[in-house]
């Protein structure tokens, strides 16, 4: 009976030390996983707040496309407004003074209208 019950505390030692041996690589396998994992999440942390600044000066960008733009159209109307008028202008000078010009420069204000 005594063989039978040391032989049992055997197996028993034999499996509790396998158990915590076995929890010993699992519990460092865990650790390592979320080390990994917390890692992992703090690049996404900074990725996306990359990202975020990112599409902020894009917009911001965009907006200073469009007001030039905007501005570039606005300044080119002036200019078209003031080369249509210097040909008028131009025209009747020609007619004033007679010069050969003169027809030239009618043909031109007639295409333009």
């Amino acid at each position: 009976m005594k063989l039978l019950k040391l032989a049992s505390l055997v197996i028993l030692v034999i499996i509790v030390s396998s158990a915590l041996i076995g929890c010993g690589v699992s519990k460092n396998k865990y650790e390592t996983l979320l080390n990994e994992k917390n890692a992992l999440e703090e690049k996404l942390n900074l990725t996306t707040k990359l990202r975020d600044a990112l599409l902020k000066d894009k917009m911001d960008l965009s907006t200073k496309v469009e007001t030039l733009t905007n501005e570039k159209n606005a300044l080119k109307s002036e200019y078209d407004k003031l080369l249509d008028e210097k040909i008028v202008l131009k025209s009747a000078y020609d007619k004033v003074s007679g010069s050969p010009d003169a027809k030239e420069s009618q043909i031109k204000v007639d295409k333009k209208k």
